[in-house]
């Protein structure tokens, strides 16, 4: 009997086949999801970000077309000062009231009623002081039902202006908490000039 040689009934070794990137493993499709999550998050902050940052720029647009007319309407002939004063007053107090609207919306009802002293006294709370019960922005209380317009239209319009900006600078985290708690908002809230 011829001897055969074992080895060579052998198979050749059989190498696996490369491993593929496809189909991933259940780990990285989770942090796939949580990676597409967190993107979609940031473009919604971005956005809301970008909303609020047009509603600011449009409030002290409404305020510099306010202070604008009132100066056109004073240097016409036969203006009536008067009668320019008390309009600029109602279009202050007219963008300060939606501006306060849509910056405190838990308290949406209670802004809608408030006028004279109270409005004030809203005003200087969330701004922080008493800039408009007592200083320059008192004005405010009685709006275009003044018989005659006496303030300073210049100290006005300032004292508005911070006003808006403070409301459109609250962060996010203090308006949430505000709403939760339901809590006047805070010295802490005022943006310093």
């Amino acid at each position: 009997m011829e001897s055969e040689d074992p080895l060579s009934q052998l198979a050749d070794i059989q190498l696996p086949e490369p491993v593929s990137f496809w189909p991933l493993a259940p780990g990285w499709w989770v942090l796939i999801a949580l990676f597409v999550l967190f993107v979609g998050w940031m473009v919604v902050l971005a956005f809301r970000k970008l909303i609020w940052k047009k509603r600011l720029e449009a409030a002290q647009k409404e305020l510099d077309k306010a202070i604008l007319a009132y100066r056109k309407k004073n240097t016409q002939e036969n203006a009536d000062e008067n009668q320019a004063g008390l309009d600029y007053l109602y279009d202050v107090n007219k963008v300060l009231n939606r501006v306060a609207l849509y910056t405190d919306t838990s308290q949406k009802r209670h802004i809608a009623s408030l006028s004279g002293p109270a409005w004030l006294s809203y005003l200087d709370q969330s701004y922080g002081g008493k800039d408009f019960s007592e200083g320059s922005g008192k004005v405010l209380a009685e709006g275009q039902y003044r018989p005659v317009f006496a303030g300073e239209i210049e100290a006005l319009y300032n004292l508005s202006k911070q006003w808006i900006l403070s409301r459109y600078k609250i962060d996010n985290v203090s308006r949430k908490m505000a709403k939760r708690h339901k809590q006047p908002k805070s010295d802490s809230n005022r943006v310093s000039t």
